[in-house]
């Protein structure tokens, strides 16, 4: 699943920056760009983004004033170079309020909330997988339910700086975790470590070769010092 993003920004270089930004992120696209408010605006009603990034200080139509002129709302992060306005934004319930210049790091974090609350989990610690008994499934803790999910659902898992996503066929579910500590609740026979940052399903497994590994339509890479025990696992 793409998750469609829309920049709105007057200046062409803060825009192609947080462009660069999403381009990092396989599950993100942008659908759309403007520097112009007014026609941004026609864009935004028409595309129906899941994300959008947006300008306040804009000529014409403030960030502020757009958001208000929007019927059915994306998610939306704030980017402005004034700190002044973040409460008039939160009042309008945004999801994130950039400042720039933009840094990756606290990028990932409005990317890592939007996911938090796409998938409707926040994340939990790593102790909170080890606390369930390992049978048929796990349970992580979000929201404060207690999470279930299948082990015959899990294609791979991956992990992103502090956090584990876990991909099912319908959806990816973030949790903070390490990849090192996650394969560890994994049991051995039906998981397998490819990679320092991916585990996948051996049954989910659709095609590979020295290289790569192929999960139906999506690849996981081998790392180097992971390759000889992949394959052995595999017969």
């Amino acid at each position: 699943m793409k998750y469609k993003c829309y920049i709105l920004d007057d200046e062409p270089l803060a825009l192609n920056v947080i462009e660069q930004h999403l381009g990092r992120f396989g599950d993100f696209e942008v659908c759309g760009k403007s520097t112009e408010p007014l026609e941004a605006l026609a864009q935004i009603k028409r595309l129906q983004p899941d994300l959008l990034f947006l300008d306040i200080q804009m000529p014409e139509l403030t960030g502020l004033e757009l958001i208000q002129s929007i019927q059915h709302r994306p998610a939306i992060v704030l980017t402005t170079a004034y700190r002044e306005f973040a409460v008039e934004g939160f009042e309008l319930n945004v999801l994130d309020y950039l400042v720039k210049p933009i840094p990756f790091k606290r990028f990932v974090q409005a990317i890592e909330k939007f996911l938090e609350q796409r998938l409707g989990q926040l994340p939990v610690p790593a102790t909170s997988i080890a606390e369930q008994p390992m049978t048929d499934a796990i349970f992580v803790k979000a929201n404060r339910k207690t999470l279930r999910i299948p082990l015959d659902d899990i294609l791979f898992v991956e992990g992103v700086k502090d956090y584990v996503k876990i991909v099912l066929p319908t959806q990816r579910i973030l949790t903070k975790a390490s990849i090192g500590n996650f394969i560890k609740e994994l049991p051995a026979g039906r998981f397998v470590q490819v990679h320092k940052s991916f585990i996948v399903a051996k049954a989910k497994v659709t095609a590979y070769t020295a290289h790569d590994i192929e999960i139906g339509e999506m690849v996981v890479p081998i790392g180097r010092q992971y390759k000889e025990g992949f394959l052995k696992e595999m017969g």
